[in-house]
C-alpha cells in the first residue's frame, strides 16, 4: 500500500549541527550525524511497489526550520481532449527557467506547488495539507490509477477548481483531482528530491446530453527540487559518479500517457567539464480516464534503456547541458523499438529532438539532479518523453 502523508521534515536550506547552523556547502556536522564527511544519499533507484514502511533520518539529512521556496526544474506535459481531437503540450525547463516553485511550511506540514509553463499548458498553484491525506488506499481505486505505485515516494491529493458546485450543475459529474508525489530525502539523495505531478479533469455529461464538446485535461510532470550547490563549491578537478532514479512520462500518439521508471547514473569529468547519463528502466501500464489501455505499442512491463551526454557550463547554465545518444524500449516478447530522434534534416520526415538539463546539490556537489526530454518516435507511433533524474556521488 502506498502511504498518503506529508513528510514533516523535507530536503532543506539550513539546519542545525553540533556546531551551529549549517548552510548547503558548509561542513558542520548535520543533524543526527556523529560528525565526519556528510552523505549525498543511497543512490537508490526507482521501483514499483507498494511504498509501505518508514525511513530513518541518515547522516546528512537536513531538516527544514522555516518555510522554504524551491525551484522546480521539470518537464511538463498537458492534453486536452474534446471529442475526437486533440491538443497536446509540452515542455523541459531549465535550470535557470525553473517550471515553478515547490513550497514548504514545516509549521504546518503544507507543500504548495506552484508550476507556470506556458509551453506545456500548464498553470498550476495547489497546496497539499495533511492531515485530509493521511490514508493507506489502493493505487487502482483511489485517489487515481494515473499515479504509478512508487517506493520510498510520498504522495499527495488535492481537488481542482472543476469539483465546484457550478461546474457540476444540471447533473453533470466532473472529477478534478491534483496528486502530488516525492522521494523521501535520504531514500536516493539528501539534497535533491524527485517527484512527479499528475491531474486529471474527467467530465461526465449529465444524462441524455451529448459527449461531443466535453473536454477533458490530463497533465502529467516530472521534477526535482532542492538546496543547488553554491558554485564555488563544486570541483573543478577529479571525477565523480553519481547513481539514483528517474521518472519519466511518456505520452504516446498524443493520446495516452505511460510512465517510466527506473535508475539513473551520471559520470562526471570535473576536469574535462563532461558529464555521461545512463537511464535503465521499466515502463509501467497506460491509463485514460482511469480505465487501463491494453493495446500500447509498448507494452506494461517493457524495459527502456537509453544514454546521454551533457558539458558542465556553470557560467552560462548553471549546471550542465547535453543530448541523448541512444534510447530503446523491448517489449516483454523481445520486440526492440529504437527510439528515433533524429533532428530535422533535408529530405527526412523525421524532426526528432532531445535534451538534458542538470545541476548539482548539496555541500560540495554531492548530489545531482535534473530533467530530459526525448520527442522522436518509434515503428509508427510518435512518443515524448518527458523525465527527471537524481543522483548520489559515490565513494
Amino acid at each position: 500500500m502506498r502511504i498518503y502523508l506529508a513528510l514533516l521534515a523535507a530536503t532543506a536550506l539550513t539546519a542545525c549541527g553540533a556546531d551551529g547552523p549549517q548552510t548547503i556547502g558548509g561542513t558542520a556536522a548535520p543533524v543526527g550525524s556523529t560528525g565526519g564527511t556528510v552523505s549525498g544519499g543511497t543512490g537508490g533507484g526507482v521501483t514499483g511497489g507498494s511504498g509501505s514502511g518508514t525511513t530513518t533520518a541518515p547522516v546528512g539529512f537536513l531538516s527544514l526550520t522555516a518555510d522554504t521556496s524551491f525551484n522546480a526544474v521539470g518537464a511538463l506535459q498537458s492534453l486536452q481532449v474534446t471529442g475526437n481531437t486533440s491538443l497536446y503540450q509540452g515542455n523541459a525547463s531549465t535550470v535557470r527557467t525553473p517550471s515553478g516553485t515547490v513550497d514548504y511550511s514545516p509549521r504546518d506540514g503544507i507543500f504548495t506547488l506552484t508550476l507556470a509553463d506556458t509551453k506545456a499548458g500548464i498553470s498550476t498553484n495547489v497546496r497539499f495539507q495533511d492531515p485530509a491525506h493521511r490514508t493507506d488506499f489502493s493505487p487502482t481505486a483511489t485517489p487515481t490509477a494515473s499515479a504509478p505505485s512508487l517506493d520510498g515516494f510520498n504522495y499527495l491529493e488535492s481537488l481542482g477548481p472543476s469539483n465546484s458546485p457550478a461546474a457540476t450543475a444540471g447533473g453533470a459529474s466532473v472529477s478534478d483531482e491534483y496528486t502530488f508525489f516525492y522521494q523521501r530525502p535520504g531514500v536516493s539523495t539528501n539534497y535533491v528530491s524527485l517527484a512527479g505531478y499528475v491531474r486529471d479533469v474527467i467530465n461526465t455529461p449529465a444524462a441524455g446530453t451529448t459527449t461531443a464538446a466535453t473536454t477533458n485535461i490530463y497533465e502529467r510532470g516530472a521534477l526535482v527540487f532542492g538546496a543547488p550547490t553554491i558554485q564555488s563549491s563544486i570541483p573543478t578537478t577529479g571525477t565523480g559518479s553519481y547513481t539514483g532514479g528517474f521518472l519519466a512520462s511518456m505520452v504516446n500518439n498524443s493520446r495516452y500517457f505511460q510512465w517510466v521508471y527506473g535508475t539513473s547514473t551520471v559520470a562526471v569529468d570535473f576536469s574535462k567539464a563532461t558529464a555521461g547519463l545512463t537511464f535503465a528502466g521499466t515502463v509501467d501500464k497506460a491509463f485514460l480516464n482511469n480505465v487501463e489501455v491494453t493495446n500500447t505499442t509498448v507494452a506494461a512491463g517493457a524495459t527502456f534503456n537509453a544514454t546521454a551526454n551533457a558539458t558542465i557550463d556553470l557560467v552560462h547554465t548553471g549546471g550542465f547541458t547535453g543530448q541523448f545518444a541512444t534510447a530503446t524500449f523491448k517489449n516483454p516478447d523481445g520486440t526492440t523499438l529504437p527510439v528515433n530522434f533524429s533532428p530535422i534534416s533535408p529530405g527526412s520526415n523525421v524532426a526528432g529532438a532531445s535534451s538534458v538539463d542538470g545541476a548539482f546539490y548539496g555541500p560540495n556537489a554531492v548530489n545531482v539532479g535534473g530533467n530530459f526530454r526525448i520527442v522522436g518516435g518509434i515503428p509508427g507511433q510518435r512518443v515524448d518523453i518527458q523525465g527527471a533524474f537524481v543522483g548520489a556521488k559515490g565513494p
